[in-house]
C-alpha cells in the first residue's frame, strides 16, 4: 500500500498562498471567485489555477485535471517556464493521488527536463523528491533516500521550513518501510515539531498519520490509535478526505488485531464510503481487505470471500495497462485513415488525368484506355499489398502492446509476494525470495524486447517462478517439467512467458485452496508443425464455473489468448488455447507454431 505521507506532504506547490487559518472550502470558493473576475489568459490566471488545483488535490482530484491543463496551456503560450513546471508537477500530483504512477512519473520527468532551463535549484530538488516518491513506492529505498536527502540539503540551504518538513517526513517513512523504526520515528517527530511551528494542519495531519503507522508496526497500539484519531480531527479541519480515509482504515486494522471486530467493521465501512466518494482506489481496496479479515474472524466466510475478491479486483486495477493498448490502437487507426485519404486523393488526380486524355483523338483514347487497364491492374495489386502490409503492422503493434502488459502484470504479482514476507517479518524467507526475484526480474527485463526466446530460457524462468510462488504458498508444492526427446530446447523458440499465466492460475486457483500436497506438471510435445504445451495441476479446479471465471477475469489468460490469435494472424497458423477438466484439477493445452532458431 502506498505510504500516505508521500501523497500528503510532497505534493504542495512552491507558491506563497497557503493559509490554513480558515477552512479549505472557503479557500476553494475564494479562488474560484478570483478566477471568475480574472478571465484574461495570462500568468496571473495560470498561477490562480495552480493554487486552486493544489487545494482540490485531495478532495476532488478528478475535476481538477481540466483546470491544470488550462494552466499549463497558458504558461506555454506566455513562455512562462516556471509556471509550466509547476503545472506539470501539480498534474503529476493528481495522477499520484489516483494511484496512476505511470502518468505521474511522466509529468514529473517532463517538469524536470524543463527545470534545466531555470536557475531555481529548490524547485528542481522538489521534483527529485516527487520522483523519489515513485521509487519509494517501488521499494527502491536507496534511490529514494538519495533523492530525499538531496531535497533536505537544498531546503536547509535556502531556509525553506516547509520543504525541510516534507524531506524529513519522507526520509522517516523510508526508514519505517525498511524496518528501521528508530530512525523513522525520530525523523517523523522532527518533522512534526517543525510543522507545529508552521501551524500547518495539512502537514501535521499527514505526519501524525504516518507516526501512528510506525507506532502500530512496533506494537504500540494505544499510542497509534491516539495519533490516528488526532490525524482524523486535523483532516476534518482542512477537509482532507484522503488522510481521513487512510486513518480510518488504519484504526480498523488495529481494532482487527485486537479482535475488536465490530469497531473494525465500523471504521472500515466509514473509510470505504469516503474512498468511493473521492475515487481513491487504493484506499477502497484497503477497506475491503480490512473487512475481509474481520468477516473471516467472525466466521462469516461468504462475506469474507466476497470482500477479498473486491480487494483483489481493485488492487489489480491500479496497474491496468488497458489504456496503453487503447492508445496504440487509436494511433494505428489514425495512420490507416490518413493513408487511405492520401490514396483517395491520388485516385482523384489520376481520374482527372484520364478525363483529359479522353478529350483527345480516338487513337489516343484507345491506347489511353488500354494503358489505363494495365495501370489499374498494377495499381490494385499494389494497393492490396499496401493494405496487407499495413494490417500486419497493426497486428505487430498490438502484439507489442500485449507483451508490454504481460511483464508488468507478472512483476506486480511478484512484488506482492515479497511484500507478504516482509509484512510477516520473515527476513530469511524475504532475503531468499529477493535473491531469486532479482534473478527472475533481470531475465524478464533482458527478454522484454524479444519476440521469441529459446524454450530452454523460458522453462528456466518458469522453474524460478514456481520456486518463488512455492515460498509464498506456505504449503508443499511439487512440480515437474518434461520435454519430448525429439525437441531441441536450445533451438526451439516460443513467445516469452507464454506459460506463466496458466502456472499462476494452477497455483492460486487450483493448488492453494486444495488440502494436501499440490502438484503441477509441465509437458512439452511435438505434433507435426505444432508445439503442444500442457500445464496440469491436481487442484480444486474441476468446477466448470470456476474455470469459466478464471478465463473471463484473468488478465494474463486474456492477454495470452490474444497473443496466440495475433501469432496465428501473422504466421497463418492454427495455435489454440484449451481448458480441460479432469477428475482432480485442470489441464491447459497451449498449441503454438513450431519455430526454430536456425
Amino acid at each position: 500500500m502506498l505510504n500516505s505521507i508521500r501523497k500528503y506532504i510532497c505534493l504542495s506547490i512552491i507558491l506563497i498562498f497557503a493559509f490554513y487559518s480558515y477552512s479549505q472550502t472557503n479557500v476553494i470558493d475564494s479562488l474560484k471567485n478570483e478566477l471568475l473576475k480574472h478571465s484574461k489568459k495570462d500568468t496571473v490566471r495560470a498561477e490562480l489555477l495552480i493554487h486552486l488545483v493544489s487545494e482540490m488535490t485531495y478532495s476532488n482530484p478528478k475535476e481538477a485535471f481540466p483546470l491544470i491543463d488550462e494552466s499549463i496551456k497558458i504558461s506555454k503560450s506566455k513562455k512562462w517556464i516556471e509556471g509550466e513546471i509547476l503545472g506539470l508537477r501539480q498534474k503529476g500530483n493528481l495522477y499520484y493521488v489516483l494511484a496512476d504512477n505511470l502518468n505521474a512519473l511522466d509529468s514529473y520527468q517532463n517538469a524536470l527536463v524543463l527545470s534545466e532551463n531555470i536557475t531555481d535549484r529548490q524547485l528542481k530538488s522538489s521534483l527529485l523528491s516527487n520522483i523519489g516518491n515513485i521509487y519509494a513506492d517501488l521499494k527502491a529505498y536507496d534511490k529514494a533516500l538519495e533523492n530525499y536527502y538531496e531535497y533536505l540539503k537544498t531546503a536547509q540551504t535556502f531556509g525553506s521550513r516547509s520543504d525541510e518538513i516534507k524531506a524529513l517526513s519522507n526520509i522517516g517513512i523510508i526508514y519505517n518501510d525498511s524496518k528501521n523504526y528508530e530512525k523513522g520515528i525520530s525523523n517523523l517527530e522532527k518533522a512534526l515539531r517543525l510543522a507545529k511551528l508552521e501551524n500547518n494542519n495539512l502537514f501535521m495531519a499527514a505526519i501524525t498519520n504516518n507516526l501512528a503507522l510506525a507506532q502500530k508496526n512496533v506494537g504500540k497500539y494505544e499510542m497509534a490509535l491516539d495519533n490516528y484519531h488526532k490525524a482524523i480531527d486535523l483532516a476534518h479541519l482542512i477537509n482532507n478526505k484522503y488522510i481521513e480515509a487512510s486513518s480510518l482504515n488504519s484504526i480498523g486494522k488495529i481494532n482487527s488485531l485486537l479482535n475488536q471486530n465490530s469497531q473494525a467493521k465500523e471504521y472500515a465501512n466509514r473509510a470505504l464510503s469516503i474512498s468511493k466518494e473521492i475515487g481513491a482506489v487504493e484506499w477502497e481496496a484497503d477497506s475491503w481487505s480490512v473487512l475481509s479479515n474481520t468477516y473471516e474472524k467472525q466466521g462469516d466466510m461468504n462475506r469474507a470471500l466476497s470482500a477479498y475478491k473486491k480487494y483483489i479486483l481493485l488492487r489489480d486495477s491500479v496497474l491496468s495497462e488497458e489504456k496503453k493498448s487503447e492508445l496504440t490502437r487509436k494511433e494505428m487507426q489514425y495512420k490507416m485513415e490518413h493513408q487511405l485519404a492520401i490514396s483517395e486523393e491520388e485516385i482523384k488526380r489520376e481520374r482527372l488525368v484520364k478525363n483529359t486524355y479522353l478529350i483527345g483523338s480516338i487513337f489516343l483514347l484507345f491506347f489511353g484506355a488500354l494503358g489505363y487497364f494495365f495501370y489499374k491492374r498494377r495499381r490494385d495489386a499494389l494497393e492490396k499489398k499496401k493494405i496487407a502490409e499495413f494490417n500486419a503492422q497493426v497486428a505487430e503493434t498490438e502484439l507489442k502492446a500485449l507483451r508490454s502488459q504481460m511483464n508488468p502484470h507478472f512483476i506486480f504479482n511478484s512484488l506482492n509476494s515479497i511484500s507478504d514476507f516482509i509484512s510477516k517479518k520473515d527476513i530469511k524467507q524475504a532475503n531468499d525470495y529477493l535473491i531469486k526475484f532479482s534473478k527472475l526480474t533481470r531475465s524478464i527485463l533482458e527478454n522484454s524486447e524479444k519476440k521469441r526466446i529459446t524454450l530452454k530460457e523460458d522453462l528456466k524462468l518458469m522453474e524460478l517462478y514456481i520456486e518463488l510462488e512455492t515460498l509464498r504458498l506456505e504449503k508443499e508444492l511439487k512440480s515437474s517439467i518434461s520435454v519430448h526427446k525429439s525437441i531441441d530446447i536450445d533451438n526451439t523458440l516460443i513467445p516469452p512467458l507464454i506459460l506463466q499465466p496458466f502456472i499462476e492460475n494452477s497455483i492460486w486457483h487450483g493448488v492453494a485452496p486444495k488440502k494436501g500436497i499440490g502438484q503441477i506438471d509441465i509437458d512439452i510435445k511435438p505434433d507435426k508443425n505444432i508445439l503442444v504445451c500442457y500445464v496440469d495441476d491436481n487442484g480444486v479446479g474441476s468446477s466448470k464455473s470456476l474455470n469459466q471465471t478464471i478465463k473471463e477475469k484473468s488478465y494474463g489468460v486474456k492477454i495470452t489468448s490474444n497473443r496466440i490469435d495475433i501469432i496465428n494472424h501473422l504466421k497463418n497458423t492454427e495455435g489454440s488455447l484449451k481448458f480441460i477438466d479432469k477428475n482432480e484439477g485442470v489441464r491447459v493445452e497451449i498449441r503454438l507454431p513450431f519455430e526454430s532458431k536456425f
